[in-house]
C-alpha cells in the first residue's frame, strides 16, 4: 500500500525509515530479556533477530517495485474489471518480483551476519548457544580457535556461493526475463 499511495507513503515512510535505522542487534538484549522471562530459547531469539535484521531490505525493495509499476497498468486492470487476485497475479506480482528477489538476496546476507551475533551470546553471566555456523564462528573467535574459525568461515562462504549460484542467480534471471514490465 505504501508503494502505491502517495499520501500513505508521505506519512508512513519517515516512520518506517526511522524504525529501519535502529540496528536489529540493538534490540537483541531486550529480545533476550523478554524470551528469558517467557521461557523461550536462544533459537527463537536468533530467528527473531534474523527477521528483524532482514525485513527492511525486503520492504524497501518491494515499495520501490510497487512505485515502479506504471499507473496505466492499474488503469487497464480497472477497465477490465480484474479481481484483486487477478491484479495481484497479472500486475502487482510481476511488477514487484524483480525487486522482491533483489531484496531477498540482500536480506540473506544480513541473516548470515545476524546468525553470527545471535547464536552465541554471553548474557547475565551465562553463555547461551543455539546450534549453527554463527555459534561456531562466535565461539571459535571467543576461544581464539583460529583453525575452527577459518574452517567455519570457509563453510559459510561456500554455502553463500552455492546458494547464490544454485538458487538466487536462477531466480534473478527469472525475474529479469519473465517478470520485467518494461
Amino acid at each position: 500500500a505504501i508503494g502505491r499511495n502517495p499520501q500513505l507513503a508521505q506519512v508512513l515512510q519517515p516512520v518506517v525509515q526511522i524504525a529501519a535505522s535502529v540496528p536489529a542487534t540493538a534490540l537483541f538484549p531486550v529480545l533476550l530479556l523478554s524470551l528469558a522471562r517467557l521461557g523461550g530459547g536462544l533459537e527463537i531469539g536468533s530467528i527473531a533477530l534474523m527477521m528483524l535484521g532482514t525485513m527492511w531490505y525486503i520492504l524497501f525493495n518491494v515499495i520501490a517495485g510497487a512505485q515502479s509499476i506504471p499507473s496505466e497498468l492499474f488503469e487497464a486492470a480497472r477497465v477490465y474489471r480484474l479481481s484483486l487476485l487477478q491484479r495481484w497475479r497479472t500486475v502487482i506480482l510481476p511488477g514487484i518480483f524483480p525487486y522482491l528477489i533483489t531484496g531477498i538476496i540482500t536480506a540473506v546476507g544480513g541473516a548470515w551476519n545476524a546468525s553470527i551475533v545471535s547464536e552465541y551470546v554471553e548474557f547475565q553471566g551465562r553463555v547461551l548457544q543455539a546450534p549453527g555456523l554463527g555459534e561456531t564462528i562466535s565461539q571459535a573467535t571467543a576461544d581464539g580457535n583460529y583453525p575452527l574459525l577459518l574452517a567455519a568461515t570457509g563453510v559459510m562462504s561456500l554455502l553463500v556461493v552455492l546458494t547464490n549460484r544454485l538458487v538466487w542467480r536462477r531466480l534473478y534471471h527469472l525475474a529479469q526475463e519473465k517478470y520485467q514490465l518494461l
